[in-house]
């Protein structure tokens, strides 16, 4: 079976959440002690002098860059690192459940528990309907795309709906031309006004 995830992976996600956590801690005590320094500043100089205004506009200036910077590197950046790190490491301890399906078609990429995933379309035979079912199964988008083509037969082992490891085990060409000749048949949803 091909693996998609791996101990290194768990590893280098916990390395990259630190290294955002440790820039921010720096810059953040870089801002602390610019604010210091310039309330040491402003204190020292006499009462009603011209300049008091500049340390002023300094803090002011600092904070808001301070706090766009804060937004985008905390709030976008380093919660998408923890997000991926927190799926890696669900990966040891979540229950998982290995599947045989055959592959349909790749679907638009889609943002899933704030993590960039690729979607695979399979179809799984369904025990309590007795019928073909579609099963969308996610892939990390940081990790290479498995190369399936329509019809292969793959035996993959899940936790969540994301792959973790997958094996093409056969392909099966007249199920892919009943499943497009199926689709074909299907009326398309309408939304809107039922009359």
């Amino acid at each position: 079976m091909t693996i998609v995830f791996n101990d290194g992976d768990l590893l280098a996600a916990y390395k990259q959440q630190r290294t955002i956590l440790r820039v921010f801690l720096a810059v953040t005590f870089l801002f602390a002690a610019l604010c210091i320094g310039l309330l040491i500043y402003y204190i020292s100089l006499p009462f009603e002098d011209p300049n008091q205004i500049i340390p002023q506009i300094i803090v002011c200036a600092a904070s808001c860059v301070y706090i766009i910077f804060s937004y985008v590197f905390m709030g976008i950046k380093y919660h998408r690192a923890r997000r991926y790190y927190k799926l890696i490491s669900f990966f040891s301890v979540g229950m998982k459940q290995v599947n045989k399906s055959i592959f349909l078609r790749y679907e638009q990429p889609e943002l899933r528990a704030g993590v960039d995933f690729y979607v695979l379309t399979f179809s799984e035979w369904n025990k309590k309907k007795s019928e073909y079912m579609d099963r969308k199964i996610y892939c990390d988008k940081e990790k290479p795309l498995p190369a399936f083509e329509k019809g292969d037969i793959v035996q993959y082992l899940t936790q969540g709906n994301v792959i973790i490891e997958y094996a093409v085990i056969g392909h099966d060409e007249n199920f892919s031309a009943e499943k497009d000749k199926e689709d074909a048949n299907k009326k398309p949803l309408r939304i809107g006004e039922i009359k």
